[in-house]
């Protein structure tokens, strides 16, 4: 089973009881092996879709060792093998978590990021065999009741969302912001906010934060009777424009659309919506496009003067 699956599993048992029984049996030893779907390594795990999951889920580890506490405070004569690859207790406090695992004799193996765990089936028992890398690499075979999988957290898929408003997407799925450190919550659209693990895999604590950050960026904006846009946006020549609408299709923001000009299709720029990012400058044939405060003849000069041989 999964980790949650199995922190749903004691939820539904009494306090009192000591022993614990699953589906009629008494489980006397779990198994708990740790990055199961995260920090997957190519060609040791087969890709979900078209990627792996390279990044750290951040909050497994210490929802982990939780568990392995729970597991020694409430069932004392139960065994617990904590099979992982490092151990990553994000967060201020959570290391104890890890040391009062270690003294109630919770035992850690520490398996090689090539060769994960392998389990097997022999009669009625399940086999986990690893190399343990805290004793130099020795082969290691346990026998468990329970097979837990630590798994990681993974972005729900919103086409359909992320196309409607432009979203930017990082090469892990999830929501990206434009700086983690000087814009943590802000997105390259301007008005949109993100937190929690929309942005990445978060505990409570650190969604709590974030959600905290968005929510006062977003009433910095309402609670401003006008707000200045971006000075530099794109610019249409309609002397030059032809209605190709090359520049319709690359803006990736929705802001530019074709409208009767003269009784002409003729591209049109939405000012709030464009953010100056230059996309459709390159894609015009005409050259009807500049952003205000430059030209291409600028941009051209300077080019040249880049390159130009120096005497």
């Amino acid at each position: 089973m999964t980790l949650p699956q199995l922190i749903c599993i004691l939820r539904d048992i009494p306090e009192d009881q000591t022993e614990f029984v699953y589906k009629g049996k008494k489980i006397k030893t779990v198994t708990l092996i740790h990055c199961i779907g995260s920090r997957q390594i190519e060609g040791v795990h087969e890709p979900k879709g078209d990627r792996l999951n390279t990044y750290c889920s951040r909050y497994c580890c210490t929802a982990n060792l939780r568990i392995a506490n729970e597991l020694k405070d409430r069932f004392p004569k139960i065994h617990v093998f904590d099979f992982f690859r490092d151990i990553r207790t994000h967060g201020i406090g959570h290391e104890a978590y890890y040391v009062n695992a270690s003294k109630k004799d919770v035992i850690f193996l520490k398996y090689p990021d090539e060769e994960p765990p392998m389990v097997t089936l022999e009669d009625e028992d399940i086999l986990v065999q690893t190399k343990d890398m805290l004793s130099k690499g020795r082969e290691v075979r346990t026998s468990s009741d329970l097979i837990v999988l630590v798994v990681g957290m993974e972005p729900e898929p919103i086409p359909d969302l992320i196309k409607i408003f432009s979203l930017p997407t990082g090469k892990d799925g999830f929501l990206q912001e434009v700086h983690p450190k000087l814009k943590p919550v802000e997105t390259s659209v301007d008005g949109i906010f993100i937190a929690g693990t929309a942005q990445a895999p978060m505990d409570s604590t650190e969604s709590i934060a974030s959600a905290s950050a968005a929510a006062s960026k977003a009433a910095s904006i309402l609670t401003k009777d006008q707000i200045a846009l971006n000075p530099f946006i794109a610019e249409i020549d309609h002397d030059k424009c032809e209605g190709h609408a090359l520049c319709v299709a690359e803006c990736p923001y929705g802001a530019i659309s074709l409208a009767s000009v003269g009784g002409k299709k003729k591209a049109k720029v939405e000012p709030s919506l464009c953010v100056g990012c230059g996309a459709c400058v390159p894609v015009c044939p005409t050259r009807a496009i500049t952003l205000k405060g430059w030209s291409l003849d600028m941009y051209e000069d300077m080019v040249a003067a880049m390159i130009k041989e120096v005497e």
